[in-house]
């Protein structure tokens, strides 16, 4: 029975030692499957990571780059508009050149017609007039003075002969090295009176020539004209007929 029992003992502890070796070959086929498992989930969490941060950087780099073509397409819009800028300023400038080769003729061709105004004109306040129209003369042959500028001082001389004849005016000047006061009507008629109320006249423009008056209610006019456009008189009718011949 001893005997039997050792027999049995002795299979049992065969039989527990090697179940007990398969278990621990189990228990490490495990672990070693473990590990490997764990090894492939952080290869596979590594490999996630990587592909959300390639996503991420891809949407990144696509958002950068339809910002980049907006901005090229804007950019493209403005290089072309300041092409199209620059052209037109060329031309501009193109234009501006034939004008200023057109315009200093023109200009020429004014301070011609006022100096020839002047001589023709009813000759009042004739060493201003004159002296004027020298300086524009000398003003276009001044480098330091804009076309522009020359041209605008052109158009104010004209203003100024074209504001003659709405005016009446009385100023003091000689005729043949004596001094009289004058009275200007318009640019029309022109009369002079001496300083001593003598010698009263008018310019005849048809003659060219300064006519004296005797008519003494037309010398009358003449110191009220003046008293009037000295503004010492309120502004009245003045008959003064003679303007081209002397009928009285």
């Amino acid at each position: 029975m001893n005997k039997l029992f050792k027999t049995i003992f002795i299979s049992l502890f065969l039989t527990s030692s090697l179940f007990s070796n398969e278990i621990d070959k189990s228990l490490d086929v495990i672990e070693n499957t473990n590990t490997k498992l764990k090894t492939y989930q952080n290869k596979i969490d590594n490999e996630e990571y990587q592909r959300e941060e390639l996503l991420s950087k891809y949407k990144y780099t696509n958002a950068e780059l339809k910002s980049t073509k907006i901005y090229n397409e804007q950019l493209r819009k403005i290089l072309q508009s300041q092409q199209e800028e620059l052209k037109n300023m060329n031309q501009q400038i193109i234009d501006i050149e034939n004008t200023q080769k057109n315009i200093f003729p023109l200009m020429l061709s004014m301070v011609e017609s006022l100096k020839k105004l002047v001589e023709m004109d009813t000759p009042f306040l004739i060493e201003e007039r004159t002296t004027r129209i020298k300086q524009l003369e000398s003003n276009l042959d001044k480098a330091d003075i804009k076309t522009a500028e020359k041209y605008r001082i052109i158009l104010e001389a004209f203003k100024i002969e074209y504001d003659y004849a709405n005016s009446i005016e009385t100023y003091q000047d000689k005729i043949n090295g004596k001094t009289y006061d004058f009275l200007r009507l318009g640019r029309t008629a022109l009369y002079y009176q001496s300083l001593d109320f003598k010698n009263y006249g008018y310019w005849n423009n048809t003659t060219k020539t300064w006519e004296e008056i005797d008519n003494s209610n037309a010398k009358s006019n003449i110191r009220r004209g003046i008293k009037i456009a000295q503004k010492h008189q309120n502004v009245d009718f003045l008959n003064l007929p003679f303007l081209t011949s002397k009928d009285n």
